[in-house]
């Protein structure tokens, strides 16, 4: 691929605003209009926006994470007066803003960066207007706050006494108290006003829209000719059907009704004082100019105009998100995914002998016997080799660690130079303790593995035999869809069924090798493993053995139904090897942990379906896409989430991930998804030039690939165990140079041949 994604981190938001709010409060980028925190349920929800300025989202993180801290939900939810409820909304802002700032003292350049990308945009509506002259007391409040006081304004002694008493206030009542004394001083003030010849044309009266109706046509005219001001003009209740990002989480404040459009003042009867004052004669800011019925109401303007401009920063195409937490594996017996090896022989064994009726068990045993024993002793002197390689690349790492000290005793062979060298102490090498190794190994058993399912079985035989030797603490799974007593109708029982997770399948996850097993039950395991990766060649690619063994091989008792090839599981394998791998790492002290995979795709894609609080499901809502948490982590993908599991698994404990990817044929076609990034055409295809040619050399090519430390594709045509017997090579002249040659083709076959293990060797030493 030739482009990045250059896209915000949402998960570094997410904990920046967990950790801003000193909790484990949940975080939502969704397709909303404003920021909004619901105190109730603690969840903290954010726009998307089209440009990705870090300002401008932290400064509406750090200011909603500042609500959750201090805006009491109760309180805020019981203001129904719109106009109260504006003058509360900023003097609240500037109460919790100087909160979080005094407490976290770097937001406070995302404060200023914040407002000055915004302000440029005239997201406040002051473009073309006097802030000293134009805009009231409330608004040069909110002004003043969101700008950090750096806005020259020119304040009346009036103003001033406005400000200390803003100042002053410490908690959300004081807010309250203030808002309602600043508002009925307001109102007087214009009441005051209106009495005057000229309040038709004062601009602070314009820009509220408390003149008359023709006055205010002519005045909407005259700002259109200034530019950008007609949105700023035009406050009225249309701003509180939307939320602006200080409304934070209110559903109430959105379902207010247009004052406008039913002539009828929404917040007269909120208290008792306010309905006695509404009995008299109506005011003029309350009636309108010339007495009549339309409503003006006394709010802060550069409040509604933020809510109006902060649309145009919204990504429209994204259709938002919908979060899900992954569930959690079930360990419990009878219900688990997971089946223990213990489990596993005995059904197998069992199998074996309920099939004595239909087959000569003890001729297809003896076969397999053979056919096994043949197999390992070709592949002895090849293991211990990869064993010593191991242990020299171990010393090796050692040694480059190494440190040497002084021991202060003297070293007679240096006294001669005690006149020139303080250096005459014995020295002492200190090697360190070579790290805890430890494997995982996850092999696909599934049904488009069957051609070369055996080849990889003996590859993943070598692995545990290089283990066994070395005395790795390691673990063998193999995933299958098919599973005992499968019913489809039935609820499924390997997960966690709480509301809120996704819905995954069942499947069966066979623990069939570990090193806790003793060496009789180990052979036993891999013989077993053996038999069944043969079968399964025969079976589905018609290959025939030599004639002496034609009829044995035919006798095979096959295997349970419950272990067939089925479809790939294989994220929720990864599910589970997410729970297993840190208690596995745990137990055996593990400093150096590698998991591998050994498959030939990507596992099914998720259903996507979110279990609901009554038992339903919630579908798949294809416009949006799916956030899964894990482990408190959340990751966003539209497609297949295997990519993810995988870097997830590995940042969240510190594993090496090596995959070896199966191709069938190699072909162009089949190559080119795993050429990575590239300049151009020409770069893309001289790539896959590149990796055909060292598949045909070395049968395994190493490539990029998301999630792992290394990934290597692997030629299943080739996967074959070779082995070159010097004893049979037929010597010609015997000189040095042919002996050389024979020698180096016998080396190059036993480790070319064996190619996970060569592969393997150099990444886990």
């Amino acid at each position: 691929m030739i482009k990045k994604d250059n896209t915000m981190n949402l998960e570094v938001k997410s904990n920046l605003a967990k950790l801003l709010a000193t909790e484990n409060i949940t975080i939502q980028h969704n397709a909303v209009k404003t920021a909004s925190f619901d105190v109730k349920n603690r969840v903290l929800t954010l726009p998307i926006f089209k440009q990705k300025s870090g300002d401008v989202y932290d400064m509406l993180i750090a200011h909603e994470c500042a609500h959750a801290l201090w805006t009491p939900y109760e309180e805020w939810q019981g203001i129904t007066n719109s106009e109260l409820r504006s003058y509360v909304n900023v003097i609240e802002d500037t109460r919790i803003d100087k909160l979080i700032q005094a407490k976290y003292p770097g937001v406070v350049k995302n404060y200023e960066n914040g407002f000055d990308i915004l302000e440029k945009q005239n997201f406040f509506g002051i473009n073309g207007r006097d802030i000293n002259k134009d805009f009231m007391i409330i608004d040069k409040i909110n002004l003043r706050s969101k700008s950090l006081n750096r806005l020259p304004f020119m304040f009346a002694p009036k103003d001033k006494e406005w400000l200390v008493k803003v100042d002053a206030v410490k908690t959300f009542k004081d807010v309250l108290t203030l808002a309602k004394e600043m508002l009925d001083w307001q109102k007087d003030q214009v009441d005051k006003m209106a009495k005057l010849p000229d309040f038709h044309t004062n601009s602070v009266i314009k820009n509220y829209d408390l003149g008359d109706d023709e006055d205010d046509f002519d005045d909407e005219d005259s700002i259109d000719g200034q530019g950008d001001n007609s949105d700023a003009d035009q406050n009225d209740d249309d701003a509180d059907e939307k939320n602006d990002f200080n409304n934070f989480g209110d559903e109430e404040a959105d379902d207010q009704k247009d004052t406008k459009q039913n002539g009828k003042s929404q917040s007269d009867d909120n208290t008792k004082d306010e309905e006695e004052e509404n009995k008299g004669e109506a005011t003029h800011h309350a009636k309108g100019a010339g007495g009549d019925d339309k409503p003006r109401l006394l709010k802060a303007i550069t409040d509604d105009s933020f809510t109006q401009k902060s649309e145009s920063l919204l990504d429209d195409k994204n259709k938002g998100y919908r979060y899900g937490k992954v569930p959690t594996p079930n360990f419990k017996d009878g219900e688990s995914a997971l089946t223990s090896y213990k489990t596993w022989l005995k059904d197998m064994n069992d199998y074996r002998i309920k099939q004595r009726q239909y087959s000569n068990i003890a001729k297809y045993d003896t076969y397999l016997d053979n056919s096994y024993k043949k197999f390992m002793n070709e592949n002895k002197k090849t293991v211990m080799y990869l064993v010593k390689e191991f242990e020299m690349k171990k010393s090796a790492q050692a040694y480059k660690r190494a440190s040497q000290d002084k021991t202060g005793i003297i070293d007679p062979l240096k006294l001669p130079q005690y006149k020139y060298s303080d250096d005459i102490f014995k020295k002492l090498t200190i090697i360190p303790d070579g790290k805890n190794h430890g494997m995982m190994m996850l092999l696909d058993w599934s049904g488009s593995m069957a051609d070369v399912l055996f080849d990889t079985v003996k590859q993943l035989i070598n692995l545990v035999e290089f283990c066994r030797k070395v005395n790795i603490p390691y673990e063998v799974y193999f995933f299958t869809s098919e599973r005992k007593n499968k019913d489809y109708d039935s609820p499924t029982t390997s997960w966690s069924r709480k509301a809120g997770e996704f819905m995954f399948e069942d499947f069966n996850l066979v623990n069939c090798v570990s090193h806790r097993m003793n060496k009789k039950v180990a052979d036993l395991a891999l013989k077993t493993l053996y038999h069944m990766g043969m079968y399964f060649d025969n079976r589905y690619t018609r290959k025939y053995v030599e004639s002496e063994d034609y009829y044995a091989q035919s006798e095979s008792w096959g295997i349970p139904s419950e272990y067939y090839l089925g479809n790939t599981p294989l994220n929720e394998s990864l599910i589970y090897i997410n729970t297993l791998l840190p208690m596995f790492k745990k137990k055996y002290d593990i400093e150096k942990m590698t998991f591998i995979t050994l498959t030939d795709g990507s596992g099914n894609y998720p259903r996507c379906d979110i279990r609901t609080s009554d038992g339903g499901k919630e579908e798949k809502d294809w416009d949006k896409t799916t956030v899964y948490q894990i482990d408190n982590k959340k990751f966003a993908e539209r497609g297949n989430i295997t990519e993810q599991l995988l870097k997830h698994i590995k940042k969240q404990h510190d594993v090496n991930i090596i995959g070896f990817y199966i191709i069938k044929r190699v072909r162009r076609w089949d190559l080119e998804k795993h050429v990575g990034e590239y300049k151009d055409y020409y770069d893309k295809y001289k790539k896959i030039d590149s990796m055909r040619k060292e598949l045909t050399k070395n049968k395994a090519v190493a490539c990029d690939s998301e999630g792992y430390d290394k990934y290597f594709l692997l030629d299943g045509k080739k996967m074959k165990v070779e082995n070159f017997d010097m004893s049979g090579a037929e010597v010609k002249k015997g000189t040095a140079s042919e002996l050389k040659r024979i020698f180096g083709k016998s080396m190059a076959n036993r480790l070319v041949s064996r190619v996970v293990l060569n592969k393997f060797i150099q990444e886990v030493a």
